[in-house]
């Protein structure tokens, strides 16, 4: 990842990151307190309503020392008679949006309600929204729309069931619509990203040696992709080998399309153009999927390879074959060892070139007999991808990998031999495609489209990268996708467009297209083993959100598309960001895969507010600081790292008691990262002078120079 000194570009502002005392709400986090209340929040029990309202310093979000408590006894005569109301009033203007976000949860219940309450002094400006709380910290928003103008606008929580204790943390206030997302809820694992290379090797290898690296250090090592697929030609076996399914003869087998022979015009290059992607790679390659369109025309019901016809009866065996000859081969021959076999390509959509059209009932014969064969080989490590139909879903039960899927899966033996569900994303213009009945129907199985393009386009735009992004954040959101693909990686372009990620013209010209940009935010920034995460994403404004997590967990990355005109938005910060990196694709020349700089980020900071250009694509990395976003910050009980610290808050001395006679490195920070504090001790107890720090919060890390460990706690100077 390129990491850049931050640039000005006039058409996307990443505005300054809007600390606590900002906010239109004074003390959201509900850290500050007098006389043991919270500052700026009051708290009602009217009209027959019982209710005992306490600070929770125990049963909290990661990061927080202190949260609301109100335990209800009883409501009252209405639902509104118990509630806490934030006293700091804040300005709004008619028309105007704003999100309101809350941490809560319930005890004592599954779930039960809380009503946020927008409301003003002006009449007829109350707004109000149920929202149901389960039992585990979770966030939650809402955004209103402001009807009327007022200098005094409150938020306010009503208390809508009885015997229930409802806790409250990091209320916040942010202007319009608020992207949000949730890193503690990780849904599925990244298997990755990539494309085909199909029958364009000949294309590619014609070409000055010079000319064609370019072409592939684009497609290899920029785009740092780790999925290829590539053709199971049907004239490997030009003929059956012999009469018996289970001996081959593999004097019989022609290689002339997978060779390097210019003196062959059947040759196709394929092993020498997967060796030299290979070789390009940063990553390397974690699937080589051998994909086969048609059987041999031997073994189908037409006698050839075009065309459609399926498969002749009882010929799963020889075709189970076929495609075992094609793995040993590969290996062999080539030293390529491929992780993923398909038997079949588009069986649901008949076609006059290399094709074979076939039912779930007989692709559900094919399956189970390759299953067997590849574990009977010694090959039951490679991973069967099926059944790779033309659309995502459609009305006709005959067609599409969810009909398929929901066909085959009644047969046990079927589920258990496929390992990933494959898909094609075509007749789906209209981007209306019901992702999530595919996900249901893949029953936990890995999604993978591994195809996908508008075939022969001649638009290099944002307006044709759009479809890309939008299958790609859809798959992944709705429909359990875990891989996505490319058709092609590379072909020469013509008259007639071209569908690849990277063209080249008659004349010697490299074309990137801005879908080849838009490509690259997913493929370089989000790694196999990345988990999706929970996001608000939602097209009814124009907007598609998609975010991930590191398996590490020390980064997310959360990316946005705005296919329509500009539009101002407030969006989450993770917990734990120390620092955000920003990539923009729009329809501009000069922002292809623009990195906006690295800005730091303050730990209070919950959200920022942005202007998201006309027709882009806005990739936010969030690097994170565990020690920041984890229970560490509880480490006072913490049995491998505990230290007594009191008082917190300090006014002049603050005091550390640590268990053991070790060495230790303390240092207390504040909130803009200046380290005030770094000193070293071995003793048990450590008092700290607080009298010339500012009244406000700091971190204070504790590093054991003996075993390594660390703990990272907020503490406040009253």
């Amino acid at each position: 990842m390129r990491k850049l000194i931050l640039t000005a570009l006039t058409t996307l502002v990443l505005c300054p990151l809007i600390s606590q005392n900002q906010l239109p709400l004074a003390n959201g986090f509900l850290e500050d307190i007098e006389n043991n209340e919270f500052q700026y929040w009051s708290h009602q029990a009217n009209e027959g309503g019982e209710a005992t309202y306490s600070i929770e310093t125990n049963d909290l979000i990661a990061g927080s020392t202190k949260a609301l408590k109100c335990e209800v006894h009883s409501l009252g005569a209405n639902g509104w008679h118990v509630s806490s109301k934030s006293e700091y009033p804040f300005q709004v203007i008619a028309g105007q949006k704003f999100t309101v976000t809350f941490f809560a949860k319930v005890q004592g219940a599954d779930s039960r309600q809380v009503k946020l309450v927008f409301q003003s002094d002006v009449s007829g400006s109350y707004q109000g929204q149920n929202i149901w709380i389960t039992n585990e910290w979770q966030r939650y928003s809402h955004t209103f729309t402001v009807e009327h103008s007022s200098d005094n606008n409150r938020v306010r929580f009503w208390y809508m069931q009885s015997d229930v204790t409802y806790l409250l943390d990091e209320v916040s206030i942010s202007p319009g619509d608020r992207i949000t997302f949730q890193p503690d809820e990780k849904l599925q694992a990244v298997d990755g990203f990539g494309a085909g290379i199909k029958r364009r090797t000949e294309q590619l290898y014609v070409l000055n040696d010079s000319f064609r690296e370019q072409i592939e250090q684009y497609c290899f090592n920029d785009l740092e992709v780790n999925m290829i697929r590539f053709f199971v030609y049907h004239d490997l076996e030009p003929e059956n080998d012999n009469d018996d399914p289970y001996s081959l003869d593999e004097s019989q087998l022609d290689w002339t399309r997978y060779d390097s022979d210019p003196s062959s015009w059947r040759t196709r290059y394929v092993g020498e153009a997967l060796q030299n992607a290979f070789s390009q790679s940063i990553n390397g390659f974690d699937h080589i999927i051998g994909n086969c369109n048609s059987a041999p025309a031997w073994l189908k019901t037409n006698g050839q390879h075009n065309g459609g016809g399926t498969l002749i009866s009882g010929g799963e065996s020889e075709f189970s074959e076929f495609l075992v000859a094609f793995l040993n081969g590969m290996e062999s021959r080539y030293g390529i060892e491929v992780t993923a076999i398909s038997p079949t390509n588009e069986p649901d959509y008949e076609v006059a070139y290399e094709s074979m059209n076939t039912t779930p009932s007989e692709l559900s014969s094919i399956l189970i007999n390759l299953n067997a064969r590849l574990s009977n080989s010694g090959l039951d490590h490679i991973n069967i991808v099926s059944p790779e139909c033309f659309r995502v879903e459609s009305q006709n039960s005959g067609t599409s990998a969810t009909n398929y899927i929901n066909t085959m899966f009644e047969n046990s033996a079927v589920e258990e031999a496929v390992d990933i569900v494959g898909t094609h994303t075509y007749a789906d213009p209209n981007h209306n495609a019901n992702w999530n009945a595919l996900k249901v129907a893949a029953n936990g199985k890995p999604v993978w489209v591994t195809e996908s393009a508008n075939l022969n386009s001649t638009d290099q735009s944002m307006t044709d990268a759009a479809n890309y992004i939008k299958w790609i954040i859809r798959g992944f959101n709705e429909g359990g996708v875990t891989a996505y693909m490319l058709h092609l990686f590379y072909e020469e372009a013509d008259n007639n467009g071209y569908s690849s990620l990277v063209a080249w013209t008659p004349t010697g010209e490299i074309i990137l297209p801005k879908r080849y940009h838009s490509f690259k935010h997913f493929a370089n920034l989000v790694k196999k083993g990345y988990s999706l995460i929970s996001s608000n994403s939602t097209d009814e404004n124009g907007v598609y959100v998609g975010g991930f997590i590191s398996d590490d967990e020390s980064k997310v990355i959360v990316q946005i598309f705005n296919e329509g005109n500009e539009k101002d938005f407030s969006i989450d910060v993770p917990l734990g960001a120390t620092s955000l990196e920003t990539f923009l694709t729009t329809n501009n020349d000069t922002q292809e895969f623009s990195s906006l700089g690295i800005n730091e980020i303050d730990y209070y900071n919950r959200y920022f507010t942005t202007t998201l250009p006309e027709l882009s694509l806005t990739s936010l990395v969030f690097d994170i600081d565990e020690s920041l976003s984890n229970g560490e910050f509880n480490f006072v009980n913490n049995n491998e790292f505990q230290v007594e610290l009191f008082p917190n808050p300090a006014e002049n001395q603050l005091n550390l008691i640590f268990p053991d006679y070790l060495n230790y490195n303390i240092q207390i920070f504040n909130l803009q990262g200046q380290k005030l504090i770094d000193r070293f001790s071995n003793n048990k107890e450590v008092l700290i002078n607080m009298s010339k720090f500012q009244k406000g919060t700091y971190l204070l890390k504790i590093s054991s120079m003996t075993d390594k460990k660390t703990a990272t706690k907020k503490i406040i100077k009253q």
